[in-house]
């Protein structure tokens, strides 16, 4: 069973359950001339990150009041709870978080953080990220190579998943075009949360609709989560290991057959794929000659 991911032990226990809160400091550089971070006599936190009190999202989005689409998007990978998504591309992306290997834990909505600044009417500026991630490390290193999410999502990975080797992603996702854009206090409110969050080791990534969500493995992505929730039982896990004859690798048209074959057999192959059973090999689609890594431990070293 997973370890569910605990954003105080990353944050310091003590120092969370004290007083929900973490000192930051920051340069003046990194706000706007005219939007610069306060300090008071020293002492008094420029950021300050407060996390929702049961390790969920801090808010919901759903309360009646929006004029655009909203919903809940079911999560395995955040434990099967329901994250909530005020953007298509925020539920598309938590679609190909959930289906990647190499990701571990999900959260929608994870804190918020507010800043204090000058020229603000004693007001801080507020920022909610969209998205954490717990990643592998290769994860990271891709995205900062400047390689599509779901490029990286399709990648398969033989082996289980080390909490050693997780780090924590933090996700901004937006259309080619946003009206912030051209927002210079919007803009400098996301160059101070990216500075917080490399302060705590975390890492900060804006991703683009059109670079980052192609629509061929979008539409991938949304036919598998569909039936994601297959019912399995030991029967077809003990199926699953003698498709691998003993070895770590083989085709995916040997996996389904031996679930059941036709299509019960490739969503029962899939249901495998987001438990951390298996590894599937995504870059070609759903091939029949993809390859399929067999994963000891349920994903989760």
């Amino acid at each position: 069973m997973r370890k569910p991911f605990d954003p105080f032990a990353v944050f310091r226990r003590d120092e969370q359950i004290e007083a929900l809160k973490t000192e930051m400091s920051v340069g003046d550089s990194a706000l706007h001339e005219d939007c610069r971070p306060t300090r008071f006599h020293n002492r008094a936190p420029i950021a300050t990150v407060f996390w929702a009190h049961d390790g969920g999202p801090i808010r919901t989005i759903i309360d009646g009041r929006k004029t655009r689409p909203t919903g809940l998007f079911p999560s395995i990978k955040a434990g099967f709870r329901s994250m909530p998504w005020d953007s298509l591309l925020e539920e598309q992306v938590m679609q190909l978080a959930d289906i990647s290997s190499r990701i571990g834990y999900l959260l929608a909505q994870p804190h918020r953080i507010e800043i204090q600044v000058r020229n603000n009417r004693g007001k801080p500026l507020t920022y909610f990220p969209d998205l954490l991630l717990r990643a592998h490390r290769s994860v990271v290193k891709e995205l900062h190579a400047g390689k599509a999410f779901c490029d990286i999502a399709a990648v398969p990975h033989a082996s289980p998943l080390s909490d050693y080797e997780l780090e924590t992603v933090i996700v901004e996702v937006k259309a080619d075009v946003d009206p912030r854009d051209g927002d210079d206090n919007y803009r400098d409110k996301l160059k101070f949360a990216k500075q917080v969050y490399g302060r705590r080791g975390f890492h900060f990534f804006e991703l683009r609709a059109s670079k980052h969500l192609k629509p061929s493995f979008v539409r991938l992505a949304r036919l598998m989560d569909w039936r994601k929730n297959v019912a399995l039982d030991i029967h077809d896990e003990e199926a699953c290991l003698d498709a691998f004859a003993g070895s770590s690798k083989t085709q995916r048209w040997r996996v389904e057959d031996a679930l059941g074959g036709g299509s019960m057999g490739r969503v029962k192959l899939n249901g495998l794929h987001y438990r951390g059973f298996v590894s599937i090999d995504l870059r070609m689609g759903q091939v029949d000659e993809a390859d399929v890594w067999l994963r000891s431990g349920g994903g989760r070293a």
